[in-house]
């Protein structure tokens, strides 16, 4: 189960960059222009924002009931490996041009957005199994992230198949999806579903459910500042670079360079540094918390913008896994829905951010840094925030009466 969850993000990641880098192809041949090209991929998003939401009230339905979670994400990665055939037949006939081609798109990628939606949170949940600290949910992040650092390997491969990207995007889902069924048909069980549930619920009192409740709304909320940070980041480097000395060419190999050293610095962090620095979260927080500040500070000045970036994302990187795994563990029969409204809250981030970024650029680039600044200190406010309310959580589950002294 395990490998399929990876292989199922490592997917999700590829086919986000693979579409993002392949927009200027379909729009050439759709004789299509931005806008009606971002038209398809929005409706996916908002569909994906919306599906995150059914999906995590099935998937706790589900472990209630004790279904296997293997037959959800059989059921999952089947939708998504059609919404992805149906992407690419429409991209292939060659026939379908202007608005029939759009409306096409859409239909596309509507599947997409309800199949793929549920990634995520059965990853999530199926990983959250005895995982204190997040040490196993950082690897949805590391499936991801490896998936967006290959895409641009995939489309640039010297190979004369246009769209061999995601061919093999789609071939790598059909492989997710077989090796499911065949998971599912060898062990038909609900052992995975029983693992999850609670055997002993633990009583609290109503200041605790206040204060779990306090705490979904914190990572919500925080889930959805780091991503229109880092929307607004990767969106505005372009722009801010065009505007001084360097030639569009230039720009636009400079802005790969950083994104690739951003990646690459992601990857690392949470391969080597997180498991060290999270058994003391006060430490794992100062290191998170210093260096993004430093990485804001450097990008606002406009000074090594290089440094800046690998220090932000190694921030921004490991801080989702911390502050998923608090929120899943502040709730007994809700993970799923606690980890499809994270989900939720870094999409709209997404979303928000690159529109953020475009709207200051267009207005003035000069209130784009104060922004960064304002953005970074409510994100430090949220981690500590969330750290507080963690810990009063822990006080009231350690100070519980022993279950002789109830009776």
């Amino acid at each position: 189960m395990k490998a399929i969850v990876g292989l199922s993000c490592w997917v999700l990641g590829a086919l986000q960059g693979v579409i993002l880098i392949l927009v200027p192809i379909m729009m050439a041949q759709g004789q299509l222009t931005a806008w009606m090209i971002a038209i398809p991929l929005s409706l996916g998003t908002f569909i994906f924002v919306v599906g995150s939401g059914y999906w995590g009230k099935w998937l706790d339905r589900s472990v209630a009931n004790k279904r296997p979670l293997a037959g959800i994400l059989t059921l999952i990665l089947f939708g998504f490996t059609l919404s992805q055939l149906s992407f690419l037949a429409l991209l292939e006939s060659r026939q379908l041009t202007g608005i029939s081609l759009i409306i096409g798109l859409c239909f596309s990628r509507v599947l997409h957005g309800m199949f793929c939606s549920g990634v995520i949170p059965t990853a999530q949940l199926w990983l959250s199994q005895k995982d204190q600290r997040g040490e196993k949910l950082v690897w949805v992040t590391i499936s991801t992230n490896i998936g967006r650092l290959t895409a641009p390997l995939l489309t640039f491969l010297p190979l004369d198949i246009e769209y061999f990207s995601l061919w093999f995007v789609a071939a790598m889902t059909v492989l997710a999806f077989v090796l499911s069924c065949l998971m599912l048909v060898k062990s038909p069980t609900t052992k995975d579903a029983e693992s999850l549930l609670v055997t002993n619920h633990i009583p609290l009192d109503a200041s605790a459910h206040q204060n779990m409740k306090l705490i979904g709304s914190t990572v919500i909320v925080t889930a959805f500042l780091i991503t229109l940070f880092s929307s607004q980041l990767q969106f505005s480097l372009g722009p801010l670079l065009s505007n001084g000395l360097m030639t569009a060419a230039q720009a636009s190999a400079m802005v790969a360079e950083l994104l690739l050293s951003a990646s690459v610095s992601a990857l690392v962090s949470l391969f080597f540094l997180y498991k060290l620095l999270i058994r003391s979260t006060p430490l794992f927080l100062v290191f998170i918390t210093v260096s993004f500040f430093i990485g804001t500070i450097l990008f606002v000045l406009q000074i090594q913008l290089m440094l800046s970036v690998m220090l932000i994302s190694s921030a921004l990187a490991m801080a989702p896994a911390w502050y998923t795994a608090v929120a899943m563990r502040s709730t007994d029969n809700q993970k799923a829905q606690v980890s499809a409204s994270i989900s939720q809250g870094h999409t709209l981030g997404n979303a928000f951010g690159a529109l953020l970024a475009g709207l200051l650029l267009a207005w003035d680039s000069n209130y784009l840094f104060p922004g960064f600044v304002i953005l970074m200190l409510l994100i430090v406010l949220g981690w500590s925030r969330l750290y507080q309310q963690s810990i009063r959580l822990n006080n009231a589950v350690v100070n519980l009466p022993r279950q002789s002294e109830i009776e």
